[in-house]
């Protein structure tokens, strides 16, 4: 009952973004940002949303290594539980454990082909089956596009959700429109969803970039805990 009882804010609803291609039972999203936004906070509250609904998740971390990736995970239960003011969570926490499997790899050994086997392998030594697949510290930009051509259909055909955190470099002559502009052209046929995390003052705004979402809540991670709030337009 507690697991019921605590309520995660999914941005994908949130901002009505399941698509014709019914993105919560398969695709490929990403979250794009510059370096220390919240990208890795936010993958993060969508593998917990899946894991209290006991749907088992991978995450793939090429820049953390497991116990670091263990630690955000636990941050972010804590947040989640101490704005729910939910008293010991231990119970919870052990429940959803048992759906989670990190792997971490260096970012020069690794490739979306090996990624695919590796998930081959789990799912066929019996040892976890995931539903939602977090890459997290990919550089996109340097993978073969027949990989990822290959891994939508992985995606698609198996019916995962897999995540990507995505860097948004700073150039001396692009403003952070032109960034996500140029995202949007090279990647916008590969994402389902893309979610842009974009600093506003004292806060972080969470932007769908390709879908207008007019009647729905503005979205923003709260600076302290950067779990997401809503505010109503």
């Amino acid at each position: 009952m507690l697991k019921k009882s605590l309520i995660i804010r999914d941005p994908i609803k949130l901002l009505g973004l399941e698509t014709d291609q019914t993105f919560q039972d398969k695709g490929c999203g990403a979250i794009f940002a510059r370096a220390g936004v919240g990208k890795t906070a936010l993958l993060v509250q969508l593998a917990i949303n899946s894991l209290l609904q006991e749907k088992p998740v991978l995450h793939i971390s090429l820049k953390d290594p497991v116990d670091k990736v263990d630690l955000w995970y636990k941050e972010v239960f804590q947040n989640i539980t101490k704005l729910n003011d939910i008293g010991p969570s231990d119970r919870v926490w052990d429940e959803i454990l048992p759906y989670r499997f990190i792997m971490a790899f260096e970012s020069r050994a690794f490739s979306l082909k090996r990624l695919m086997g590796k998930i081959e392998e789990l799912r066929s030594q019996e040892i976890f089956a995931p539903k939602l697949i977090m890459i997290d510290g990919f550089s996109i930009t340097d993978a073969d596009p027949a990989e990822l051509d290959e891994l939508k259909e992985f995606a698609w055909a198996n019916g995962f959700i897999i995540w990507f955190t995505i860097r948004g470099h700073r150039g001396e002559s692009q403003t952070p429109d032109a960034f996500s502009s140029k995202f949007l052209n090279q990647y916008g046929d590969f994402f389902d969803v893309i979610l842009q995390l974009s600093p506003e003052k004292d806060q972080i705004q969470v932007k769908p970039l390709k879908k207008e979402t007019a009647n729905h809540p503005l979205l923003f991670l709260d600076p302290s805990t950067l779990l997401i709030r809503e505010d109503r337009v």
